[in-house]
């Protein structure tokens, strides 16, 4: 998929929102994030981040941080301009509005974790004008407040969204308060995305005080390479295939690094033990839980299975063709 940039606008100091113009529209469920393709010198980099517009927008949008090491995004927010093309990755993520459900909601935004939120938000509002909606979003001031308009109209359009803005700088943090004050959190299905610390916190002060259906975006593990975008990749490392460079976070497989960023590999069993997802990398880099059916010599050598790797550091690595 093409994307052509045809909007850039500044949200706060450190946040601009991109808007693009598809060349095919994409299907997707408000919530997902699209993983973009960002050819930086001789090299080609994928991330993902979390579309803040809706499926019925002509445009997508998205909301990209500045973040200090940030390779990627920073290159967006410094070179990206209208008229700019990138190529994409088709939207995914299991963390969607499809899994939130039909009951009220309560979404715990901090910083650039409103961007799925907001997605997920303004197409049920549009859908059921009479949703049961909750949203407390944290920011440092008042200055970085991310779709600060936007929020504020929805919160006088729609008389069941109510809007809580909390000001971490000003001392007014998320508590056990702010939350036995929305009522009957065991009705509600809490949606929570932001720093990894802060969704921890909340997911466990949600769940003491009744909630049962609580889910944060993952940006972990199995949950394919979502939303590095957020994180920079700041708590990972980096995978270099054929000029491409992936993000690959801790406790993430190779094979689930390459297949978010749309690398072809063949994986039959994807539990580690008929050898059709071999790699070549670094040994000292490596920790397998299986190496079933691989030689001694072929361990020495660097050669691995993507479904059973994990990595300790940024790799160049070879596909088994």
């Amino acid at each position: 998929m093409q994307l052509t940039c045809v909007g850039v606008q500044a949200e706060t100091c450190d946040v601009t929102r991109f808007t693009f113009m598809a060349d095919a529209q994409p299907d997707f469920i408000p919530g997902q994030f699209i993983s973009l393709k960002v050819p930086i010198g001789a090299q080609t980099s994928v991330r993902a981040y979390s579309l803040s517009s809706t499926p019925d927008d002509s445009r997508l949008q998205l909301a990209i941080k500045r973040v200090e090491g940030g390779r990627v995004s920073n290159h967006l927010l410094d070179q990206l301009k209208m008229g700019d093309r990138l190529e994409a990755l088709a939207p995914a993520g299991e963390f969607h509005s499809q899994l939130a459900g039909d009951q009220p909601w309560l979404l715990l935004a901090a910083g650039c974790g409103i961007t799925p939120l907001f997605s997920m938000l303004k197409d049920r509002l549009r859908r059921e004008p009479d949703a049961d909606i909750v949203l407390m979003f944290s920011v440092r001031s008042e200055a970085d407040k991310i779709f600060a308009l936007e929020l504020e109209h929805l919160a006088r359009r729609y008389p069941h969204f109510q809007l809580h803005w909390l000001l971490s700088g000003e001392g007014d943090r998320l508590g056990e308060a702010q939350l036995q004050a929305v009522g009957d959190l065991a009705s509600r299905s809490v949606m929570i995305c932001g720093p990894e610390g802060y969704m921890v916190s909340a997911q466990t002060l949600a769940q003491q005080l009744g909630a049962s259906k609580v889910h944060c975006e993952a940006f972990h593990a199995a949950a394919t390479a979502a939303a590095v975008g957020a994180a920079e990749a700041a708590q990972g490392h980096t995978l270099s295939v054929d000029g491409v460079e992936l993000p690959i976070l801790p406790g993430q497989t190779v094979l689930d690094s390459l297949e978010a960023g749309g690398i072809p590999i063949f994986a039959a069993c994807r539990t580690g033990v008929c050898g059709s997802c071999k790699c070549q990398g670094e040994k000292d880099k490596l920790q397998s839980s299986s190496v079933f059916g691989l030689t001694e010599e072929e361990i020495e050598q660097g050669t691995f299975l993507a479904c059973s790797s994990t990595v300790t550091g940024d790799m160049t690595l070879e596909l088994d063709d």
